[in-house]
C-alpha cells in the first residue's frame, strides 16, 4: 500500500513540474506585446488554439487553427515559424528583406517554403534560415541583410559522374546550391564562385570560374592543341570559361580583353572574337 501510494505521490509531482514548465493558453494577450501585435498583423484571421510557455527562457510556442506552428523568445520576437502546407501571408513576406525573396523567385521558383528561423549569433548577428517541403530537402541561410550564407541541397541527388567530377576537380569546394533546369540539366555552385553545369546523365557541359583560373585538373581535361595554342598566343591571360559544343569547344579567356575562341574537338582553332567588356 506504500508503495503505491509512492508512486501514485511521483506521478502527481512530475504532472505538476510539467505543467508548471508548459502552460496551455489560448489568448493573444498571454503573449508579450510584441508577439501579440506580429499575430494581429500577419495572422489575425487564423485563432490560436495552444500557446505553450516553458519556465526555463519563458519562450513562448504557439499553434494556430489551421495547424501553423510559430514560436517566440521571452520578449516576444519571432523566432520560429512552420507553416505546415498553409499560404504564407504576404504581409509576412514583405517584411523579409528583399534579396531573400529575389534569390529564391530566381533559384527555387517552383518551391514552397516548409519553415522560416530567425535565429541570433552573438549579440548583433541575425541570421534567416529557410527549408522547402520535400522531395528537394533544401535548406538556405542569409544574413540579415539578405546575403547568402549557404544554400544546402541534398547532394545525394546528383549524378555519380557529377560527385565523382567534384570529388577528383573541387575537393577542397563546398556546394553552395544545386539548381536545376527544366530539362533535366542542373547547375552546382561552389563556394569558390565556380558555376558548373551538367546534363542529367551528370557529365559537365559548361563550367564558369569566374575570376579564377580552373585547376590543372579540369585544364587537363581540355586537348593539348587547344593549351598549346592558347599558352602561345595569350600567355598572360588563362580561360575562365569553357563550354562543349556540337563542333568542339567555346572557350573564354579572363580580361582585360575578353577574348572567346573556338575550336574543334581536336583542339584545332576555328575563330577568335573578342568580347565587349560590361
Amino acid at each position: 500500500m506504500v508503495k503505491q501510494v509512492s508512486k501514485l505521490t511521483a506521478v502527481i509531482l512530475l504532472w505538476g513540474l510539467f505543467t508548471c514548465c508548459s502552460e496551455m493558453q489560448k489568448s493573444n494577450n498571454d503573449l508579450p506585446t510584441e508577439a501579440n501585435s506580429f499575430m494581429n498583423t500577419h495572422f489575425k484571421e487564423t485563432p490560436i488554439i495552444q500557446i505553450n510557455t516553458t519556465s526555463k527562457k519563458m519562450d513562448y510556442e504557439t499553434v494556430l487553427e489551421n495547424g501553423t506552428e510559430i514560436n517566440y523568445n521571452n520578449i516576444g520576437e519571432w523566432e520560429e515559424i512552420n507553416f505546415k502546407w498553409n499560404p504564407i501571408p504576404q504581409s509576412f513576406l514583405n517584411e523579409l528583406p528583399k534579396a531573400i525573396l529575389d534569390y529564391i523567385d530566381e533559384n527555387y521558383p517552383e518551391e514552397t517554403i516548409h519553415k522560416i528561423e530567425r535565429k541570433h549569433f552573438g549579440r548583433k548577428d541575425l541570421i534567416y534560415r529557410i527549408q522547402f517541403h520535400k522531395p528537394n530537402d533544401v535548406e538556405i541561410s542569409f544574413t540579415q541583410n539578405g546575403e547568402l550564407i549557404s544554400d544546402s541541397p541534398n547532394e545525394k541527388k546528383l549524378p555519380s559522374a557529377t560527385k565523382a567530377f567534384l570529388k577528383k576537380h573541387y575537393p577542397e569546394s563546398n556546394i553552395i546550391s544545386i539548381v536545376d533546369d527544366v530539362d533535366g540539366d542542373f547547375e552546382v555552385r561552389l563556394d569558390n564562385k565556380s558555376e558548373l553545369d551538367f546534363d542529367r546523365k551528370g557529365m559537365w557541359f559548361q563550367l564558369d570560374s569566374k575570376k579564377k583560373p580552373f585547376p590543372n585538373s579540369v585544364i587537363q581535361l581540355l586537348p593539348d592543341e587547344m593549351i598549346k595554342y592558347i599558352s602561345k598566343n595569350y600567355p598572360e591571360q588563362f580561360i575562365k570559361e569553357v563550354e562543349k559544343k556540337s563542333y568542339g569547344y567555346r572557350i573564354t579567356l579572363n580580361k582585360p580583353n575578353n577574348i572567346e575562341l573556338c575550336f574543334t574537338g581536336s583542339g584545332i582553332l576555328i575563330e577568335t572574337e573578342e568580347v565587349p567588356i560590361n
